[in-house]
């Protein structure tokens, strides 16, 4: 029963978000079009065009995948919203099924999504940055001057970082760091999408309907900070880092091993805040599941 949850939740949230990533498709294939194509033929004044053009695709895909992450918000807390305290409310509560089961679909397939539109965003972002950079070294290898302003920048950069004590890292630390982070971001994924359950959860149980919709964004807020100061004071007590070499990853909660390590091109990264928050999660889902189960009203 919990599959069959699981794939009607993703088929309804999917409905409603699939054409902005048709979109977001055509745009990135005309993008690889405008890349591909030479504008280095016809001299700096069809480089000039070039730029135009790639600048106005890269800044259409960029929309489009920041409306994406804004219909996907709208999809997955929308549908929560309706399927479990609305019209539809009263059909869902029927089911022979566990409050907890129907939570669970719910968060599975809508933290799916949230993660998806985040991500998709992000290497939009990213990857029309490397885009257009491609471009502009085009320009400037054209450009003596300008190509030894560049070259001294990145002199100038790399002297900053060894300046601070930072050396540069392999490729493959980066990669493991950057990995990290994509965790610890999914971990905050899952509790931003059971926080938003929660505040719609909480604002249609009683005392706390009386504020309405503003009630759910209010206690949105209101346990966000509750679980972002729990994270922060245990954190000051303990401050665990992960140092991550090429071949080895390390827990810590020495400071001086954290500067030293990257002092040395390796990477660290603090996770206390994620184990936290993780945690947290877990409580907060069975306090979701409590409501819904013995005190929500469906209107």
């Amino acid at each position: 029963m919990l599959g069959k949850l699981i794939k009607n939740s993703f088929k309804a949230h999917a409905s409603a978000v699939y054409n902005i990533y048709i979109a977001m498709g055509i745009a990135g294939l005309v993008m690889l079009i405008l890349m591909l194509f030479n504008w280095t033929k016809n001299g700096e004044s069809s480089l000039g065009w070039g730029m135009a053009i790639k600048g106005i695709a890269a800044g259409a895909l960029c929309i489009m995948a920041f409306i994406g992450v804004i219909l996907t918000f709208v999809a997955v807390f929308g549908d929560f919203s309706r399927s479990m305290y609305g019209q539809e409310g009263h059909l869902t509560m029927t089911l022979p099924v566990r409050a907890s089961s129907l939570l669970l679909a719910k968060w599975i397939s809508g933290t799916f999504w949230v993660i998806l539109s985040y991500t998709t965003l992000c290497l939009c972002y990213f990857g029309s940055s490397i885009y257009m950079m491609q471009h502009s070294l085009s320009l400037v290898r054209d450009n003596e001057a300008a190509y030894s302003i560049y070259e001294l920048s990145k002199e100038m950069l790399t002297e900053v970082f060894e300046t601070m004590g930072i050396h540069m890292p392999s490729i493959t630390v980066i990669l493991n760091v950057i990995s990290l982070y994509a965790i610890c971001g999914g971990v905050y994924a899952c509790v931003f999408v059971l926080l938003v359950y929660f505040g719609i959860t909480l604002s249609h149980c009683r005392p706390f309907n009386k504020l309405g919709k503003i009630g759910a964004l209010l206690y949105f807020i209101a346990g966000f900070a509750a679980i972002e100061i729990f994270a922060v004071i245990v954190s000051k007590l303990i401050n665990i880092h992960l140092l991550i070499a090429d071949d080895r990853f390390t827990f810590t909660i020495a400071q001086s091993d954290v500067e030293r390590a990257w002092g040395m091109g390796f990477g660290a990264v603090p996770i206390t805040n994620v184990y936290c928050v993780a945690i947290l999660t877990v409580v907060l889902f069975l306090g979701v599941a409590y409501l819904i189960d013995r005190k929500v009203n469906v209107d």
